[in-house]
């Protein structure tokens, strides 16, 4: 288990290495892309794609950040009003398994979608870039959205043990 954790640790550096190189960059060509509007009176050919394509990965990023903190939307309301610990593990339970179950089905259409790429490739108008690259954010984040929500369900049912161990 340490050495998943190792992974683990090692890949949140990568992607917030990742998210501050995209922050960077991002705004970097925002900034050229106004600039050249206003001085220019014209945009960059090309400019705003890239723009986008960070913007995606930098979304993509953030999202797994999340999910690997276990920081998804939740009501905090129901979360902070249950006291029972038995009770607390229950909801730990549930919604885990609710974001596990999305996870899936969010793959399940990533996977519909790199289906749909392979056949029919596409790319971006100016530049010509492939549009996996804006893809390929979308399916890697998905696979670390299932590998978090399963890591989650483990936790919860752990909690649930200890807690039974406890009453």
């Amino acid at each position: 288990m340490q050495k998943l954790q190792k992974i683990d640790d090692f890949l949140f550096v990568v992607f917030n290495v990742m998210i501050i190189l995209t922050s960077v960059f991002m705004t970097g060509l925002v900034f050229f892309l106004v600039l050249s509007r206003y001085f220019f009176g014209s945009s960059m050919i090309g400019t705003l794609e890239m723009a986008t394509i960070c913007a995606l990965w930098l979304y993509m990023l953030g999202c797994m950040v999340a999910s690997r903190n276990n920081e998804h939307l939740t009501v905090d309301f129901l979360e902070q009003s249950i006291v029972r610990p038995k009770l607390k593990a229950y909801y730990e339970i549930s919604k885990s398994i609710i974001v596990f179950g999305i996870s899936l089905f969010v793959l399940y259409l990533a996977s519909e979608m790199l289906a749909w790429a392979l056949k029919r490739p596409q790319t971006t108008p100016a530049l010509g870039i492939p549009l996996l690259w804006q893809q390929a954010s979308m399916l890697i984040a998905t696979v670390f959205f299932v590998t978090y929500g399963f890591r989650d369900v483990i936790r919860a049912f752990g909690l649930l043990k200890t807690n039974e161990g406890s009453e």
